[in-house]
């Protein structure tokens, strides 16, 4: 009897306690990290979407909820102003400046349709290696697209980094204090140009803005990291042959200063 009381109460506390908020992530795409920092000590757990529904189960004073991935049981670590309570719009724009919507979720699908910045197309669907099924909003054909070309709201143009990491700097230059490293297809929003050929970019994953070389950025995602040149070796320098010490000649001895050379020229005492 009291084995069924004291499950009963249990039950009832269970029942009482409140569930953990629901909330939506709002970017296109974002990470789920180990632990609250965009640093390298916590690593990626994996990748969420906008419209994705999270559990949050903590938070900290530094603006950051732990929280678990509906979609997969996923637990990680989210910057708390990517979430909203309510569900997001499915609507959204192309950034890239032109992107084909393919028949199927991989670069070599057929294209149905060219895309350029601003079209808007419909979520209807995703998978886990970054592409979304979507309708199309001028042609209403559905087909699938790279989620890194798309953006919640129109806005400037938008560019990616295609190298494994490219330095981000305080100024154009590369005597500039460096304040990070962006990396493989980091998304950012152009700011402006020097005639130097940098371009000062807003990492957008980081809300953090610098200074970066524009030869390294695209309109569109890449599929591999592009390869760096490597700067040419300086020659060596050319050692000169050190100058022979200059010395008594070699051959006969130098007199002692109490002993008399003897003269060379005087015959022989026999």
């Amino acid at each position: 009897m009291l084995l069924v009381l004291a499950a009963g109460c249990e039950t009832t506390r269970s029942a009482l306690a409140p569930a953990p908020p629901v909330n939506y992530v709002t970017p296109p795409t974002t990470y789920l990290r180990a632990c609250p920092s965009y640093g390298d000590e916590c690593p990626v757990v994996m990748q969420v979407y906008a419209g994705d529904r999270v559990e949050v189960l903590d938070k900290n004073d530094y603006g950051w909820g732990r929280v678990r991935l509906e979609r997969t049981g996923a637990v990680g670590w989210l910057p708390l102003d990517l979430l909203s309570p309510s569900p997001v719009s499915v609507m959204f724009y192309v950034a890239s400046a032109t992107e084909s919507l393919r028949e199927c979720p991989e670069y070599h699908c057929r294209s149905l349709e060219e895309l350029r910045r601003g079209d808007q197309v419909e979520k209807r669907d995703q998978n886990d290696r970054g592409w979304w099924r979507v309708r199309s909003l001028k042609s209403g054909k559905l087909g699938w697209i790279p989620v890194l070309s798309l953006s919640a709201q129109p806005g400037p143009p938008l560019y990616y980094v295609t190298i494994t990491s490219l330095a981000l700097r305080a100024g154009p230059s590369v005597n500039s204090r460096l304040l990070g490293n962006l990396n493989f297809n980091e998304q950012v929003e152009i700011l402006g140009t020097s005639p130097g050929g940098w371009a000062k970019v807003k990492a957008l994953r980081r809300n953090l803005t610098g200074w970066c070389t524009i030869t390294y950025l695209e309109s569109a995602p890449a599929t591999a990291p592009r390869p760096v040149p490597r700067k040419p070796k300086p020659a060596p320098k050319k050692v000169e042959p050190k100058p022979e010490p200059t010395g008594e000649p070699k051959g006969e001895p130098k007199p002692q200063p109490d002993e008399t050379p003897p003269d060379k020229g005087a015959p022989r005492v026999m």
